[in-house]
């Protein structure tokens, strides 16, 4: 068909696009939007009286995944951050809280400690050598300045956050009573014997428990906090997987036949045209037999000679196409020492250069006899070498940064050179290489096995039918049914989740369920490689149970209280060992049980706190009133006790008390504020 006649047929489509085209010369993007509810003037919530845009929150998370940022939680911790700093910025210009711009070199480059820092981008040795040479090399480029400035500010806020939490923590304190409260609770015992009926033993039949009994317990406890209900969905369904078809994998190695043919003859160079095909700049695939030598198609380069294929071959999820440049030897490890004059400003040429004329002075010494060890002491400003004389033991390609190791492995053991970095100037000493390893370098060509658009409009179609077919809960499972399909329910589903019941991103899916009706089926989402179908089973809304949802659990409830109260009943005469035998038991021993830890490992899993502390109240010998407990119904008689030992000095229980405090109070304080604030979420 010619591209004449395709026009033709399509310019109902040209002409309605061209007028949506003029639309967005003539009105604001944001009205625009905003006619169907998602403008930039939609609040997605609102703190401290301070409304956030979906224009705002959209843009944060934008720039986020723009930095590099992913994961199921990244939503939440911007709307986090988001909302906690409308919250705490007042508090942060009234307590004086910065970050100056000589503590923020010292958290990138040096030796200032941040746990964000940590976390998000010095896990390890060999991401902090990547992020600090992706930090300095930034500054070089005005994009790369800008990200940089974008970095910045994140780090920034979440450092003020991180000053704020440390004066918070630094106001929690435990005193000596409350460590010794801790000691005794802890180690203060008593034994006692007991007559015990454990709920599990008792067998329904044995009460009699009516619905208008399962009603007055749920009147009586709907308010009780374990029933309280959050506001959730519960969902139902199925999953229509979105995968490659055999012909999508033929035609993809296909594809890369032909591109062998065109590589073959172009004048680019391998550079040049793997950089083209790839889309992205250009890197070179280095490796060494021991890498290769268990694939059948990768082994083979070694065998090649500069100019020559292999491929197309599968590899995992992957078809590639390798040409051979070259060969050659290289260490398989080297080791140096070093000294680090560190840089200030990384891209500022006047200081880098006066630092390469200090590194020069430092070799003149070291060429006069000087000790390479008391130059690292009086001038080395690298903390993680300063201490074993500058010295790096073996390292291999990747684990340091890359003009560093380049001299490293490129020159011979006992070259001196004054070397820069991100990191300042390193005066670099070579030390001992392992045996060199033949390598062979590789321009190389992949194309990831994916679903072709027809293949994907297959599989949209199936999950289209489906939807359609199923009107109704019952059509749904029925539909499900017959397709083959597995059915997944997702019950309480709240608000702010991403993930659900086996889907790592359900945003999409959890959005829809808080805008649909009861009993609504969702058209196909396409999640994790699958397209889903739901179903939406039930709306609950934030407060008292409706008695239909926790009806269930408020009989199961209902019997356990009715087993306490019959046994109860049974178990108020006689001595221990009688009521043993009146309720089909026998007496038992507890030992060495503390009022810290009250659980009785033979009676159940629960802590009876009412049981351990009737224990340490009543005198040797005494029996008790029965007992409802957490596991069953008790009668207890204690037969001894030992007092805790004497000491001093609670410092320990102060110290563990105080770290488990600190671990909470910034959350509890960070929860207790957007509370006083009013915090309302709607992004979904």
């Amino acid at each position: 068909m010619s591209m004449i006649q395709q026009i033709r047929n399509r310019q109902g489509l040209l002409i309605v696009m061209i007028g949506i085209g003029m639309l967005g010369f003539l009105v604001p993007y944001d009205a625009v939007m905003a006619l169907v509810g998602q403008g930039s003037n939609r609040d997605v919530g609102e703190v401290d009286g301070i409304a956030i845009t979906a224009l705002e929150y959209q843009t944060e998370l934008q720039e986020r995944r723009r930095l590099g940022f992913s994961g199921d939680q990244l939503g939440d911790e911007v709307w986090n951050d988001l909302t906690s700093n409308i919250v705490l910025r007042d508090g942060f210009d009234a307590l004086g809280l910065q970050v100056c711009d000589e503590e923020f070199q010292e958290m990138l480059f040096g030796s200032g400690y941040s746990p964000y820092m940590n976390r998000a981008f010095y896990s390890n040795a060999e991401n902090k050598a990547y992020w600090q040479q992706n930090f300095g090399a930034m500054l070089s480029t005005p994009q790369g300045k800008s990200d940089f400035m974008s970095y910045k500010r994140l780090i920034v806020t979440k450092r003020l956050r991180e000053k704020f939490d440390n004066l918070v923590t630094s106001g929690v304190y435990t005193n000596a009573l409350e460590g010794k409260y801790d000691f005794v609770t802890a180690n203060k015992k008593v034994n006692f014997n007991y007559a015990f009926k454990a709920y599990n033993d008792i067998e329904e039949s044995e009460v009699s428990v009516s619905d208008a009994d399962v009603k007055a317990y749920f009147r009586a406890h709907k308010g009780d906090d374990e029933y309280e209900q959050q506001v959730g969905r519960a969902v139902t369904f199925v999953r229509i997987p979105l995968s490659a078809s055999a012909a999508d994998a033929q035609a993809i190695e296909s594809d890369l036949s032909e591109l062998k043919g065109l590589w073959e003859s172009s004048a680019l160079s391998d550079n040049e045209f793997v950089a083209t095909a790839n889309e992205k700049p250009f890197t070179a695939t280095v490796l060494k037999a021991a890498d290769v030598e268990t694939d059948l198609n990768e082994s083979t380069l070694f065998d090649s000679k500069p100019g020559d294929f292999v491929g197309p071959y599968l590899k995992k999820q992957s078809y590639k196409l390798a040409r051979v440049m070259d060969f050659f030897s290289e260490p398989d490890s080297a080791s140096c020492r070093h000294i680090l004059l560190k840089a200030t400003s990384p891209g500022d040429d006047s200081e880098m250069e006066a630092l390469m004329a200090r590194a020069d002075s430092l070799k003149r010494a070291l060429r006069r006899g000087a000790s390479f060890d008391d130059l690292v002491e009086r001038f080395s400003e690298d903390p993680g070498s300063k201490a074993t004389g500058g010295f790096y033991d073996f390292f291999t390609r990747g684990r340091m940064v890359k003009p560093f190791e380049d001299f490293c492995f490129e020159n011979k053991p006992g070259s001196v050179e004054a070397v820069q970095t991100q990191f300042g100037v390193h005066l670099i000493e070579v030390m001992e290489h392992t045996a060199k390893v033949e390598r062979v370098r590789v321009a190389m060509v992949e194309r990831t096995i994916q679903p072709s658009p027809e293949t994907a409009r297959n599989a949209y179609s199936a999950a289209s039918e489906f939807a359609i077919s199923s009107n109704s809960r019952e059509a749904f499972m029925t539909a499900s049914s017959e397709a083959g399909y597995a059915t997944n329910t997702a019950d309480k589903v709240l608000r702010k989740a991403t993930s659900i019941s086996g889907l790592r991103n359900a945003t999409e899916l959890v959005s829809w369920a808080y805008n649909a009706e009861e009993g609504e089926v969702s058209n196909p989402i396409l999640i994790d490689k699958n397209y889903v179908v739901a179903h939406l089973d039930g709306v609950t809304a934030k407060g008292d149970p409706v008695f239909e949802q926790v009806e269930q659990k408020m009989r199961t409830a209902a019997v356990q209280e009715a087993k306490g109260v019959k046994y109860a009943s049974m178990m108020e005469q006689g001595s221990l060992e009688e009521i043993a035998t009146a309720i089909g038991s026998s007496v038992k021993a507890a030992s060495n049980i503390a009022l810290k830890f009250p659980t009785v490992s033979a009676a159940g899993a629960k802590p009876e706190p009412e049981v351990v502390g009737r224990a340490f109240a009543i005198s040797n010998g005494e029996v008790s009133m029965p007992i409802i407990g957490e596991n069953g119904i008790w009668v207890i008689a204690p037969t001894s006790s030992t007092e805790a030992a004497e000491k001093n000095d609670f410092l320990s229980e102060q110290t563990s008390l105080l770290a488990r405090a600190r671990g909470a109070v910034t959350q509890r304080i960070s929860n207790a504020m957007l509370d006083a604030a009013d915090l309302t979420d709607n992004r979904n």
